[in-house]
């Protein structure tokens, strides 16, 4: 068993030091890159990443009025000509998605619907921004346009329920049957990580809208064998959103399986012996890693899904809440 406590408090400490000295708002980075090219200021990945950890350590104030200006400050950065939140560097669909789901986390909304997707509420426009990805040489990164139009599109009440039967119905006939991975006919052109965490997208959505994976035993068995034949990455030495996007991947999967639960408690107990181990020798004023919150964030989620797959395993003062059971997309 590791006891988190002291971690936890240092993970509050870090967010106190993004902080910008007005309530809600929160740089993603305190230090300048040799590059010179990080935003120090406020920004929609440095406040919805506050308000994400927040959330998950459970600790998000109390107050309504403070609860309130958080709203307004991630409120604020949608474009009112477009119902789009932009940023330099990401896909509009990631960060509508992101900062609408850290609204979703203070229940609150965005002021106004994306119509700037507003296309994509067409049935055959949506199968085509679907095909249009690049499943088969950037899986992981096309997850953020395929995973996100359906966050972006549901946390901002843009689309009804029949659209999100043509979205998982697109998904359900592109599933790979032997190996559960989207999308089926494109698998071959990236490392096989990159499409277990491309696949983590989609799923996080079916647990979301508590719909039926296609195919999670052959998901199952995909994840198990990546692991053992080393497609991963080393969770011993290295740290990041491959932890989240694997961790959650297996455990989640598995529940929907139902088989090989031994094989997958094994893999998990490995990965938060790595992870934990890790974690507890980085200094936390200094660390790079954790002093990026967009890191931090998924770091805090991995522990999250291996808290509550691992009972008794991680100690806290207070249960991880993971924000993928409120709401979905990272």
């Amino acid at each position: 068993m590791y006891d988190l406590r002291p971690f936890i408090e240092d993970v509050k400490k870090i967010v106190h030091r993004h902080y910008l000295g007005e309530i809600g708002k929160y740089s993603r980075w305190i230090t300048q890159n040799k590059e010179n090219n990080r935003d120090l200021g406020s920004t929609p990945y440095g406040c919805a990443n506050a308000v994400n950890i927040l959330y998950t350590i459970d600790a998000l104030p109390d107050n309504f009025d403070e609860r309130a200006q958080m709203v307004k400050v991630l409120q604020e950065f949608q474009n009112p000509e477009n119902g789009l939140f932009e940023n330099p560097g990401n896909y509009s669909t990631h960060t509508t998605a992101f900062v609408s789901g850290a609204l979703n986390l203070l229940d609150a909304k965005p002021q106004m619907q994306a119509e700037g997707f507003s296309d994509y509420k067409d049935k055959e426009k949506l199968f085509a921004f679907m095909e249009e990805i690049d499943w088969d040489k950037n899986p992981w990164l096309g997850a953020h346009l395929g995973a996100g139009i359906y966050a972006s599109m549901v946390l901002t009440d843009t689309v009804s329920d029949e659209w999100e039967d043509w979205y998982f119905q697109w998904l359900d006939e592109h599933a790979d049957e032997k190996s559960g991975l989207w999308k089926k006919d494109a698998l071959q052109g990236a490392p096989r990580f990159h499409y277990l965490a491309s696949t983590f997208h989609y799923v996080f959505n079916y647990e979301y809208a508590k719909r039926a994976l296609p195919y999670p035993e052959e998901l199952l068995n995909t994840c198990i064998e990546a692991y053992e034949s080393g497609a991963c990455i080393d969770f011993s030495k290295e740290v990041g959103w491959p932890d989240i996007d694997y961790t959650y991947l297996l455990a989640r999967v598995q529940r929907r399986a139902g088989v090989r639960y031994a094989e997958t408690q094994k893999i998990l107990y490995e990965i938060a012996d790595g992870l934990v181990t890790q974690l507890l020798a980085m200094d936390a004023e200094t660390s790079e890693t954790l002093n990026d919150l967009n890191t931090l964030f998924a770091l805090v989620c991995a522990l999250a899904v291996l808290q509550d797959a691992l009972p008794g395993y991680l100690r806290t003062s207070k249960p991880l809440k993971l924000v993928l059971d409120k709401r979905p997309f990272l």
